[in-house]
């Protein structure tokens, strides 16, 4: 019994171990070549897997893979992002190659939306996306600073390339009045990260690693966003755990950063001579020149100037790390990144670093919970002027305009030099500014799926914002040199010290100040929706409704103190505490609640429709005019769906039509201008010839502001052509804004009122323009690759209603010329407001024979000089005044083209931005136009003016009248042509047979430069992205990064 029973056994451990040698041998290296379906060459990265097993691998460089599988029963899975995927059982084979086919997958890629997401082949409105991917590795501060010339109708403005300025995005050329501005209106987008407003702090310090992509809505598709989508929205989606085993990524770049384009003064030696030149035509006296022998000390000039004596190359890093993963019950991300980029000179910096973490969890079959957690710290330090702001104009203006022939310091000690400022005493003696922010916001959701009601999801999310400022101003007392003077006139330094007051006080410690402030900020956003998918046969049909109420409250604090009583020290108890001073303090409230409901319903994905409709009520509004109500209506064709289409133009893939029609507003100003408002002046208000103590209302209420509102729409057509490798893009808008805010000036409101003018909706704007974006991809042979993409578009606007205020078109002192008003802004802008030049005087003689002709024209009250521009009366009243000034182009519009062309070799890719722009006009700026004196110095383009000696020279005498006045004038206008290279990248990713053998899933070097060469620039004594020469210089960085995967 006991021997059957063993031997029964080992009949079984026989033919299991012959079972399992049998499986085993079955299991082979199965290899293959993954190809273009339309060209034959290689794919590399195609992910392959075995259907149903957890095994995976990727296709090398020549497209080539290899896997354990069974080639008896396996059944392996070819997947790659842009082309079909396939999946082709081994029925015994041990080799098995693949040519995939060009997928319309960018049709099926979902984009958000706003309280939802689509099919990119549904959407009825004008959306534009881009990846994250696309702009990580540029060395950038933030993610508005990456999307400069990479989308239409989506424009990046940046304030100065100072570290930690201001940078703004700015859909279709959104506007707003400059008294709208000091009202706390916006032309800025509503800024959106999953699911939730905030501010754009919060935008501004997400870096690009931690985001998955980016939406822009610019038409009516905003009206989901009612009374807050006026100026377009924002869309962020951020990264979120995946399924699978953990990942871990480290991005990290470093850069250097220097000036993209010099601005070039003219040396001591050339500022002497222009100097003399004037002095000669004005008959000054000998002692007013530079002498024969000054200017040859001054053309071996060894005195650096102040720019060059402080500016320096800056640095810049970026360091990312996440890790995300899960399983079917759970899924996980966290990451933290940190950035820091240092000034050109000083002490300016400018720091952020973030965490962000997030969780979803499967609660039950078909409900999930998300979680998100996010905080941020950023801090700005700077040691210049407290009135340098973002431009750093004073402090910048003073390092190129002082004299090349004015030393900055003689052995350490500050030179006095121009009402005792010196920038380098400033710095020295410990003058120091600072900013911090710091954030910190939850976002959690869940959404339920219920089984017994097929394609209904509940959805509930609340997000909460905390943010908290502190600034500081140190300015401290310092002491400033006086040196022995040389030369003819005296204006020649010395290294001895002056005999009388050597040393004086630039700041005493009476005057030294303390200013501190601190800012707190907290909101909340409740959002409860319900949305239903149903399809009957061949209609599909989606309906969503959500309620969704916000709150905000902002306060902030500014005291100060003077009389500094302990030295070098920058606490309030270094100083008299009896000057204590509170400056301002504020507190600002509002509260929206808002009802949504949105229909999508499509024919057989040939025939859309969608129709939104949303109602707002904001407290910053007196209670009867509280309500907006912002509908819109979205219809798309895509023809290609059609029958008689597909097999008559088989060489387009995707061609649809669509039209967006809707109406959006505007709430985002400040609170309570429905009810009065109080000022207190500590020194009191003049009452009967007594100073008064009391509160002064400040500007007279309007209990009937409510929205600003804008009509806008929006025609489209999309085509993919030649197996998608052509897609391209043409949309028009128009877009009418009424009761827009408005504050009238003191021409249309009676100072003796006693108050401003109250806040209106009255003014009144029309803007319009076509969006074109064409891209193309192929590969060429076996290892090239070539894309492109381009995009262009024409935009116009015009004031159809506005009060007359001066500070609103062009600046203006004279009531009267208010009948030259218009509102074209074509014709009718600041900057084309400007006296018609007849030419320059070139000699006496043309001088002699104009006046004869007309014996009372003067220009700013002067009589002509040789030298001279010279301009045309248009009010005939013989004299060149302001008046004077006419709009001086018919057109000053100039038409944008940027594009992106990229390159890939192997594993090697390039990738290059241009930015250009044909047409239009540019003016020379007014500050580089300020007359020359021993005190100024000027651009370099200022050697070519006239003198006897030069009567054919390109700029008139430094001393024209009309120079001096400030007038603008056409002879100052160029053509607006501009070519530059924005930024280039070249990626190497390495092999993956070299990654394998480390234990590395992937890894990339990228060298990127941001803001490179400026090809053709209209005005080359600056760069052409800042508005004058006074402004903190664009910066060009070279960077070095490595992005790995674990």
């Amino acid at each position: 019994m006991n021997f059957k029973l063993l031997r029964t056994l080992n009949g079984i451990m026989l033919l299991s171990l012959l079972f399992c040698a049998s499986s085993y041998a079955q299991v082979k290296k199965i290899t293959g070549k993954v190809t273009d379906g339309s060209d034959g060459g290689p794919i590399p990265g195609v992910n392959v897997s075995i259907k149903g097993k957890p095994s995976n691998v990727s296709t090398n460089a020549d497209g080539i893979y290899t896997i354990q599988a069974d080639p008896a029963t396996d059944v392996l899975v070819f997947s790659y992002i842009g082309y079909t995927r396939q999946t082709i059982s081994l029925t015994g084979r041990s080799t098995l190659n693949v040519a995939l086919a060009s997928s319309n997958a960018d049709l099926d890629e979902v984009i958000v939306v706003g309280y939802g997401t689509k099919k990119k082949s549904e959407i009825l409105g004008s959306v534009a996306n881009i990846k994250a991917e696309d702009i990580q590795d540029l060395p950038v501060p933030n993610i508005a600073a990456a999307l400069r010339n990479r989308l239409p109708g989506v424009g990046v403005n940046a304030v100065s390339g100072k570290p930690g300025s201001s940078i703004t995005i700015n859909i279709r050329n959104s506007t707003r009045s400059e008294s709208a501005q000091l009202l706390g209106v916006t032309s800025e987008p509503l800024y959106v990260i999953d699911g939730i407003t905030v501010t754009r702090d919060e935008f501004d310090n997400i870096d690009p690693t931690m985001v998955e992509d980016i939406s822009f809505l610019k038409d009516a598709s905003a009206a989901i966003y009612g009374a807050s989508g006026a100026k377009g929205v924002v869309l962020v989606t951020t990264k979120k755990g995946r399924k699978g085993k953990p990942q871990i990524s480290y991005t990290g770049f470093r850069g250097v950063s220097d000036n993209a384009s010099n601005v070039d003064m003219l040396s001591a030696y050339d500022h002497a001579v222009l100097l003399n030149d004037g002095f000669r035509v004005a008959n000054a006296s000998a002692s007013a020149f530079f002498s024969d022998a000054d200017l040859e000390l001054l053309k071996n000039n060894k005195i650096k100037g102040w720019f060059d004596e402080l500016w320096k190359t800056s640095a810049v890093n970026r360091h990312n790390m996440n890790i995300s993963g899960g399983s079917d019950a759970i899924t996980f991300f966290a990451g933290g990144n940190y950035y820091d980029e240092s000034g050109n000179y000083g002490g300016i910096k400018y720091s952020k670093y973030a965490f962000r973490s997030g969780m979803t969890a499967k609660i039950i079959d078909g409900l999930n919970a998300t979680v998100t957690l996010n905080a941020d710290f950023s801090k700005k330090t700077s040691d210049t002027y407290k009135n340098g702001g973002e431009n750093d104009q004073a402090f910048f203006q003073q390092l190129i305009t002082t004299p090349k022939w004015v030393p900055m310091q003689i052995d350490g000690k500050p030179v006095n030099y121009n009402n005792k400022t010196n920038p380098y005493g400033v710095m020295q003696a410990g003058n120091n500014i600072w900013d911090k922010s710091q954030g910190l916001a939850l976002n959690a959701s869940v959404d339920y799926k219920p089984k017994f009601i097929p394609g209904l999801t509940a959805r509930v999310q609340f997000g909460k914002n905390n943010r908290s400022g502190n600034n500081n101003q140190y300015i401290p007392a310092y002491n400033v040199y006086n040196f022995q003077m040389t030369g003819n006139n005296s204006l020649l330094y010395t290294n001895t010290l002056a005999t009388v007051d050597p040393v004086i006080q630039a700041i005493s410690p009476a005057n030294a100040q303390l200013l501190t402030g601190t800012s707190l900020g907290s909101s909340y956003q409740a959002i409860a929706s319900l949305s239903y998918d149903k399809a009957i046969g061949k209609h599909n049909l989606n309906i969503m409704t959500a309620f969704d109420q916000s709150e905000g409250l902002n306060e902030s604090l500014q005291v100060y103190w003077r009389n500094q009583v302990l030295e070098n020290i920058d606490e309030y108890w270094g100083f008299d505490r009896s000057s204590f001073t509170l400056q301002n303090k504020s507190v600002f409230e509002s509260v929206q609640r808002s009802y949504i409901g949105r229909l999508n319903y499509d024919y057989n994905k040939k025939y859309f429709v969608e129709a939104i409709a949303r109602a707002d009520a904001s407290s910053n509004f007196a209670p009867g005019n509280r309500w907006g109500v912002f509908p819109s209506l979205g219809l798309g064709w895509a023809i290609s769906e059609e029958e008689f289409f597909k097999q008559n133009v088989k060489f387009v893939n995707r061609l649809k039509v669509r039209a967006n029609y809707g109406l959006v507003g505007e709430s985002r100003v400040n609170a309570r201008l429905w009810q009065y408002r109080y000022i207190v002046d500590p020194n009191g208000y003049l009452y009967n010839e007594t100073l008064t103590g009391g509160a002064n209302p400040s500007a007279m209420p309007n209990p009937d502001i409510t929205w600003e509102k804008a009509r806008t729409l929006n025609l489209g057509l999309d085509a993919s052509l030649l197996d998608n490798k052509i897609n391209f893009t043409y949309e028009f808008y128009h877009r009418y804004s009424y009761d827009a805010y408005d504050t009238g000036s003191n021409e249309n409101f009676p100072m003796y009122a006693g108050f401003e003018a109250p806040t209106i909706n009255y003014q009144q704007r029309t803007s319009w323009g076509s969006e074109f974006s064409i891209g193309y991809r192929t590969k060429l042979g076996t290892n090239w690759g070539i894309s492109t993409d381009v995009m262009f578009g024409f935009s116009n606007n015009r004031i159809d209603r506005m009060f007359y205020n001066e500070f609103q078109l062009w600046d203006i002192t004279y009531p009267d010329l208010k009948y030259q008003f218009g509102t074209d802004s074509k014709k009718y802008n600041s900057a084309n407001y400007g006296l018609i030049s007849k030419g320059m005087f070139r000699t006496q003689a043309e001088v002699d024979a104009f006046l004869n002709e007309n014996p009372t024209y003067t220009i700013n009250n002067k009589i002509p000089q040789v030298g001279w521009l010279y301009y045309e009366d248009t009010n005939g009243d013989g004299k060149i005044t302001e008046k004077d000034q006419v709009p001086m182009f018919n057109n000053t519009n100039s038409f944008g083209v940027g594009f992106n062309v990229g390159v890939t070799y192997k594993t090697f890719s390039l990738s290059t931005n241009f930015v250009t722009r044909f047409g239009g006009k540019e003016f020379y700026d007014s500050k580089s136009k300020a007359p020359a004196s021993t005190t100024v110095n000027v651009p370099a383009y200022w050697k070519d003016h006239w003198t006897p000696e030069n009567p054919n020279a390109k700029f008139p005498r430094y001393d024209d009248a009309s120079i001096g006045a400030g007038w603008n004038s056409d002879f100052w206008a160029v053509s607006g042509t501009m070519i530059r290279i924005n930024s280039m990248t070249l990626t190497y990713k390495m092999p993956k047979s070299f990654l394998n053998k480390i234990g590395i899933a992937d890894s990339r070097l990228v060298l990127t430069g941001n803001n490179l060469w400026t090809i053709i620039n209209p005005l080359k004594y600056k760069d052409p992205y800042s508005s004058t020469i006074y402004d903190y210089p664009t910066l060009r960085t070279i960077s070095l990064g490595l992005n790995v995967s674990l």
